[in-house]
């Protein structure tokens, strides 16, 4: 069997297998421009999955048709190779076989793409979160202060209940009306600030592209002290309003555990606290794409417009998109939590988050319970109870210092 056959074969037996890798970027990428960083992901990943080394080496091999041992195809002779693969398919198809040429075909016509366009240059940013920015996104958070890790290692303590950073045009960093010295660095994982905002807590930041973040309690946000690169991207664990200064030549990109959200110039809200199932991203102007991490290279993002909200759940992997008022999603910023028909296990949640504090509920059908209303978040926690008992006809009672049982 020639070499050719031989693969003609393999490809028809194995196509629905290897498609979900055929159709990875990030696969794409460690095939023809390998680094380090990639070489790890994919490895851990065979050590994690070995019933899928078959899969990968074929994969691999049908890749590797684009080029000999000995040079780089031009892109004539990648046009010729596949055709002379498709056509020796194509003499022997049936019914099943026409659905491999035509994966072929597609699969053929993106290399070379891929090749002559060098979009393997635009894939290689941003792709997924690597294992080192995951396992920062994953640690607790804490529970006492507030806190900025500089790139260079400095720990910053912020104290006030609402922190606020700034940084400017000169390279300074003012936090809470202190100006500290500027720290260059080169861009890199390891030169990323993080700003932790435990429960009870939240900041306002003003990066240094000029857009601004509001950061909700129990949240990270991991970003550069200077944006260098193509991209403007940022990393986010909990929830945060984005108001993103506009620049075309510089997407910004917010990128979560499992998507990430891409804009030009916008104001959208996001929540994805990693305890919760859903993450949800509200536009309140602009426009945003919703991409999955990791996503094939013919899955399309999901543009959102103003008063959508995407919800994306961790479990199915579907987003649903819905029109909404984003006053809802957007309205805590400004200390104030708007509902509508809400059910209260929500709003227990966003009490808890603001407040540090534990809701008990003594009896599960009273979580679905919807209401309606509106609190405003700056009032002492005992007030605010007090309306939430009021308008979902249930009582509240204090437990402990931080405990409250929620009783019919």
């Amino acid at each position: 069997m020639t070499d050719c056959l031989l693969y003609r074969y393999n490809v028809e037996q194995n196509m629905e297998r290897l498609s979900k890798y055929l159709e990875n970027k990030n696969f794409i990428i460690w095939v023809f421009q390998p680094d380090e960083e990639l070489e790890q992901w994919w490895k851990q990943f065979e050590t994690n999955h070995p019933e899928e080394k078959r899969n990968i080496l074929l994969a691999r091999k049908v890749l590797s048709k684009f080029r000999t041992n000995n040079k780089e195809l031009a892109e004539e002779e990648k046009i010729l190779l596949f055709s002379k693969i498709l056509k020796q398919i194509e003499e022997k198809r049936s019914g099943r076989s026409r659905q491999v040429t035509f994966g072929l075909l597609k699969y053929a016509a993106v290399a070379l793409i891929f090749f002559s366009v060098g979009a393997l240059v635009f894939y290689k940013q941003n792709t997924f979160i690597s294992e080192e920015l995951a396992q920062k996104l994953s640690e607790p958070i804490p529970s006492n202060s507030a806190k900025l890790i500089r790139a260079n290692g400095e720990n910053i303590v912020l104290k006030d209940d609402k922190s606020v950073l700034q940084y400017q045009a000169d390279g300074k960093l003012v936090v809470n009306n202190d100006t500290l010295i500027a720290y260059i660095s080169k861009p890199s994982i390891a030169a990323m600030n993080q700003l932790i905002i435990p429960y009870g807590k939240t900041s306002e930041l003003l990066l240094s592209d000029g857009t601004k973040v509001f950061l909700n309690a129990g949240s990270r946000l991991i970003y550069p002290e200077n944006f260098t690169s193509k991209s403007r991207e940022v990393f986010l664990e909990g929830e945060a309003f984005f108001e993103v200064k506009r620049d075309q030549s510089h997407p910004f990109l917010v990128q979560v555990e499992d998507i990430r959200i891409k804009v030009m110039g916008t104001k959208f809200n996001i929540s994805a606290y990693s305890s919760d199932n859903l993450i949800e991203t509200a536009l309140a102007e602009g426009k945003v794409i919703i991409e999955q991490n990791n996503a094939g290279l013919f899955e399309k993002g999901i543009e959102l417009v103003p008063d959508q909200l995407a919800s994306f759940d961790r479990t199915t992997r579907k987003i649903d998109i819905k029109a909404v008022d984003t006053d809802n999603y957007t309205l805590w910023t400004k200390g104030i939590l708007k509902f509508e028909s809400a059910d209260l296990n929500r709003i227990v949640k966003q009490l808890e988050r603001y407040y540090n504090i534990r809701f008990q509920i003594s009896d599960p059908l009273l979580r679905d319970l919807r209401i309606s209303g509106k609190l405003q978040l700056k009032e002492d926690k005992e007030e605010t109870c007090e309306r939430v008992a009021r308008a979902a006809s249930v009582r509240i009672v204090k437990k402990g210092d931080d405990l409250y049982e929620i009783i019919k």
